[in-house]
């Protein structure tokens, strides 16, 4: 063979050689795949290339074509994920870890009285007016509490992303009284037990009946019969009347039965006021000790105190 044939072979070698170099080229990774995984939470989210579905986290897709592909990872109560891919013979193989979040709502709470508290579940979120973002779509139990005034509370159910809003009327759940008097300083008693001086305020007062006396040295005796609903507050004004005549009669034992001339008065801690002046016979009675007598006086325009102790039976 001549050399003149022997390089027209070698040429069409290098030629075939570089025939297949580039055909190889051309077909080697010609297809590529997208490994996807929501990394356990949720777990088994649907997963759409190009808004056709492959299938469930974890999951890999495989024979795909060069080129670009959106890609959606979603579930129901999460929001979901879209990304576009470019597969290319670079980056053929390509991984996504893409973990969703829940999808929330805004619960907004305003209650009168306000600064109340608010609880979702048990736990608590603030006091009202409050705006609470992170809820999770699904069913939730509201309540919203305040002290002295009865709990509310409503389920609420929420299927999309939204705002709901709720106002929560509180009811008093118990009675109060508040008693003001001109002079101030006056004793105030409830069923004959002193609970304070005026200005005087009460609350956490049981619902029911009351026999009220508001007294002060030198004035006339404030009495009265009070009915307190639950919820009620009772307001008394009172502008106390100067007596012409006052006593005050206490004991050791407080309690004792007051007798003014055979007359039936009170127990001590015992007032009177605008007697006429003279002199009364006193008798002071208590179970288990000594009837005392005595005479008292009254003086017009002064005021007269006694304290009187009273032996025990032997």
């Amino acid at each position: 063979m001549d050399k003149g044939k022997k390089l027209i072979i070698l040429l069409l070698v290098i030629l075939l050689l570089i025939i297949v170099y580039f055909l190889g080229r051309t077909f080697i990774s010609v297809t590529g795949q997208i490994f996807v995984d929501s990394d356990s939470y949720p777990k088994e989210a649907d997963v759409y290339l190009n808004g056709e579905l492959q299938g469930k986290t974890p999951i890999t897709i495989k024979g795909l074509k060069m080129g670009q592909y959106e890609l959606a990872v979603k579930k129901e109560g999460y929001k979901s994920v879209i990304k576009i891919i470019d597969l290319t013979r670079k980056n053929a193989n390509q991984g996504f870890h893409t973990p969703l979040e829940h999808l929330t709502f805004v619960l907004q709470v305003n209650s009168y009285p306000t600064e109340a508290e608010v609880y979702v579940d048990g736990i608590k979120k603030g006091v009202t007016p409050v705006t609470i973002e992170d809820l999770l779509l699904g069913q939730h139990f509201v309540e919203v509490k305040k002290m002295n005034f009865s709990t509310w509370s409503q389920r609420i159910a929420a299927e999309k992303d939204k705002t709901i809003e709720l106002y929560a009327e509180l009811h008093p759940s118990t009675s109060s009284i508040a008693i003001t008097s001109v002079p101030d300083g006056a004793d105030v008693f409830l069923n004959d037990k002193k609970q304070g001086v005026t200005p005087f305020n009460l609350d956490n007062l049981n619902p029911g009946t009351y026999n009220l006396n508001v007294s002060k040295d030198g004035y006339i005796l404030y009495s009265e019969q009070v009915t307190i609903a639950k919820g009620d507050t009772i307001q008394r004004d009172l502008v106390l009347t100067k007596a012409d005549t006052f006593i005050s009669i206490t004991t050791i034992p407080p309690g004792c039965s007051v007798y003014i001339d055979d007359v039936l008065k009170g127990t001590t801690p015992y007032t009177g006021a605008n007697l006429s002046p003279g002199i009364y016979q006193l008798r002071l009675e208590y179970e288990g000790y000594l009837t005392f007598s005595s005479e008292i006086q009254v003086i017009k325009g002064k005021t007269q105190k006694y304290n009187f102790s009273l032996l025990k039976l032997p």
